[in-house]
């Protein structure tokens, strides 16, 4: 019975190669993008889960109260994980980490190396390292022992056995000599911790001054500290137990430290808890909203895919009812006939799987890139996912198959052998689900213009200063030698302006009256308001090297403010002569304002405006860190060779650091651009979808209503009416789509659109232009079909009668 069944199925799909193709196409792209799109799931939701201790390992975060507002931080300080580890006997092991930039010696070239780490000894006791030459235990002994990755040692040696070879580090200013102890294999891709280069924690002149300065130690919060706990052991009693041992190491009341708040995290939450800011060693965190958006998009297209199968199974089994009723005749049970269409339903998933697993073993590269992603390993390779996917599948056959199942069963047999079984009713599922179907494609298709014009306005956002044709150059670790560079840059006619300054990533607290604020500060010299094209509104620029104002006995530094400072202390006066305290506790005076300039946005238009100010910077106190230069046109594709000789007469080993700021503010946006991609392929697959699904239903439509075609076309009828006739049931369902679809993308548009400062307004045509993009696509999809039926000669379709 079952070897017939397959038989019947195989000539069908055989024989209807169109509605085939659709049904298996359909079913195909829908579990292609499952695969795609459950690859990425699974990893996201697996970060860090091949460690064999990962349900004992945690961080240290920090809860700090800044006048009101509380910040939680993935850091701590450099010594409480050591304190806490001596004084509490629940934890097992520590580590800290500290992140340190470097250039390294490869052959005559000096290059720039990330993931470089200061760490313990106890980071090889709390994570799994696979050793591919030498032994981790006693590797950092040594001051000038380190211990690397696998890509390192390939990197600069193209070979993995290298325990005893040395490399040439310039390591906080200093090249020196380095001996590889040991080598291990690279963390997976989906790891918080990328470590590639590790050195003794006492090789950091910062410990060694921290260890000196107890006092400070505890208020310096910035690195990462790792717990391990023992078996069995309730982090929430070990919490508790953390306060304790800062209340006691910190006895004197009114300290600041005691009012930090130290909490532990589990390593399995570290990727997707955004609420945490990140810190050294481990990569920042991913939004989960992500994952959930593309896990629904993926549920979404496989079930319009179902969809589709299930209204053309019902379709198709029209033309099919005699062999039904012949079946029932020669005494065919209603539930034989009812599998055979499961097993058919069934037969065309698992094709339909097989082809969706080519298809997205072939676009896996794409996807990773509209990701940002590296997939590896495949999908042929991951067993695990394509076990789940033929679970969906199988589940997705069958309910696909059901309702067209126990639907064609239940055909009486008179009307079965007479050919006049006739979709009757109201067909209120199926015109649900084609209700359904379009009303998800209008959603996608107002997100995905919602994006694109969110992006083009923030790309056309005035950031309040001038980003064209400004290269900013980094000069970290060669402050003092700013002025060399600038003097050297000066001389070239095609660069037109330089100013020093800093790169806005520093704050401090300030205040006024009962105002009280986090303020970005930055250094810079009196050319920098020039350069950037900013406006001086009020007061005067700053002057050259320092700009204090004495009073009395006090010496307070003078600022420049932007307009957005002065919202910030509430002022409607003249702001310059004011006098603004330090913030916190402090009740002295520090700065005076001497001038105000326009609001500009440093970062983003996504961040928006913040209250700056600016201090008079000092090349030989190291205050700058950022040249910015303003060259001609059409001079970009030799800027970098200028920049390079500048750089060279004060630092011959550190490769040089620049971006194009016009550029670098595009790129910022990157996120934005990405999911917009995500979001545009999902949408024009669930079009192709929906409309394949709704070409087929019009052609069956068309095919029962021959007969009265044929009648309508002797009376006169014209084929203009006839294609109104035939497209107005189906364009009701697509424009009723449309407009259940408005409200649900205005929730999740609006939603999407809080996280920009500068946003667009949700109006009319956000929503009208999508609808109308819509339904014109799908009454063009019907209107195909709609033509040529109604184009078709009568005689055919009543030749019968």
């Amino acid at each position: 019975m079952l070897k017939n069944y397959l038989k019947i199925a195989i000539r069908n799909i055989q024989k209807h190669k169109g509605y085939s193709f659709i049904n298996v196409f359909g079913l195909a792209v829908g579990i292609c993008c499952c695969l795609l799109i459950f690859l990425y799931v699974k990893d996201e939701l697996t970060y860090d889960r091949f460690h064999t201790n990962v349900d004992r390992i945690y961080r240290i975060n920090s809860e700090i109260d800044w006048s009101g507002q509380k910040d939680l931080m993935g850091a701590s300080n450099l010594v409480e994980a050591k304190e806490y580890a001596e004084r509490i006997p629940e934890v097992e092991a520590f580590t800290r980490y500290k992140s340190t930039a470097l250039v390294i010696k490869k052959g005559e070239e000096y290059v720039n190396q990330y993931g470089a780490l200061f760490t313990d000894p106890g980071t090889f006791e709390i994570f799994d390292y696979e050793v591919l030459d030498g032994a981790l235990d006693g590797a950092l002994d040594d001051l000038n022992s380190i211990v690397i990755s696998r890509s390192i040692a390939e990197k600069y040696f193209d070979r993995v056995n290298v325990v005893g070879e040395e490399l040439t580090i310039k390591l906080e200013g200093k090249l020196e000599q380095f001996i590889i102890q040991a080598v291990f294999e690279d963390f997976p891709i989906n790891s918080s911790l990328k470590p590639n280069i590790y050195f003794p924690l006492e090789k950091s002149n910062d410990f060694n001054r921290f260890k000196a300065t107890p006092s400070m130690a505890w208020n310096s919060i910035g690195n990462t500290s790792i717990l391990m706990l023992k078996e069995g052991s309730d982090p929430l009693e070990v919490e508790k137990k953390l306060r304790e041992v800062r209340l006691e190491l910190n006895p004197e009341e009114g300290l600041w430290v005691r009012d930090i708040v130290s909490y532990l995290e589990p390593l399995k939450s570290f990727h997707l808890n955004t609420d945490v800011q990140g810190s050294g060693g481990v990569s920042n965190a991913s939004d989960p909203t992500y994952s959930y958006v593309l896990g629904g998009i993926g549920l979404l297209i496989l079930i319009l895919a179902c969809i589709n199968f299930a209204n053309l199974s019902v379709a198709r089994s029209i033309p099919r009812a005699k062999e039904i009723g012949l079946r029932k005749v020669l005494g065919a049970q209603r539930k034989q006939i009812a599998l055979q269409f499961l097993g058919e339903a069934f037969y065309v998933s698992v094709i339909a799987f097989v082809l969706g697993l080519i298809l997205a073993e072939l676009l896996l590269p794409t996807f990773g890139q509209l990701t940002n992603k590296n997939f590896h390993a495949g999908i042929w390779n991951d067993t695990y996912l394509i076990s789940a996917c033929l679970t969906v599948v199988a589940v997705s056959g069958l309910l696909a198959g059901s309702y067209p199942a126990f639907f064609v069963s239940r055909f009486s047999v008179l009307k079965s052998l007479s050919g006049r079984v006739k979709m009757s009713g109201r067909q209120y599922l199926t015109k649900g689900l084609v209700l359904f179907q379009f009303a998800i494609a209008a959603i996608l298709v107002i997100g995905t213009i919602g994006m694109n014009q969110q992006i083009s306005f923030l790309l056309k956002t005035d950031l309040g200063y001038n980003d064209k044709d400004l290269v900013s150059m980094s000069i970290r670790g060669s402050e003092k030698q700013a002025n060399i560079v600038t003097s050297a840059l000066a001389k070239d006619p095609n660069i037109t302006k330089v100013a020093l300054g800093g790169d806005f990533s520093s704050a401090t607290s300030m205040g006024y009256g009962e105002e009280e604020f986090f303020c970005v500060v930055s250094a810079i010299d009196t050319s920098f308001i020039d350069v950037l094209g900013l406006e001086l509104l009020q007061g005067r620029n700053i002057k050259q090297t320092e700009d204090t104002y004495v009073r009395g006995n006090d010496t307070l530094t003078n600022i420049i403010v932007n307009e957005m400072f002065l919202e910030k202390i509430k002022l409607d006066g003249d702001p310059i002569g004011l006098y603004i305290t330090s913030g916190g506790d402090e009740e002295e005076d520090a700065y005076r304002i001497v001038g105000v300039v326009n609001d500009f946005i440093y970062s983003s238009a996504k961040s928006g405006v913040s209250p700056i100010s600016f201090i008079a910077g000092s090349a030989e106190k190291g205050s700058f860190n950022r040249v910015n230069v303003k060259h001609s046109a059409g001079y970009a594709s030799e800027i970098e060779g200028k920049l390079t000789d500048a750089w060279r007469k004060v630092d011959p080993y550190t490769p040089l650091s620049f971006s194009f700021v016009e550029e670098q503010n595009r790129e910022s946006y990157f996120d934005e651009k990405r999911w917009r991609s995500i979001i545009t392929s999902a949408t024009v697959i669930a079009i192709i979808i929906s409309c394949l699904g709704l070409f087929g239903m019009a052609h069956l439509s068309s095919q029962q209503r021959q007969k009265e075609i044929g009648v309508r076309k002797v009376l006169g009828a014209s084929v203009r009416e006839l294609v109104f006739m035939l497209n107005l049931s189906f364009t009701k369902l697509v424009a009723i789509s449309a407009i259940v679809a408005i409200p649900a993308a205005y929730y999740f548009l609006d939603d999407w659109l809080s996280n920009f400062a500068f946003r667009i307004d949700l109006g009319v045509l956000v929503f009208l232009i999508p609808t109308l993009i819509t339904l014109f696509i799908a009454v063009l999809t019907v209107s195909i079909q709609s033509y040529r039926t109604a184009n078709a000669n009568p005689i055919n379709s009543l030749r019968d009668e």
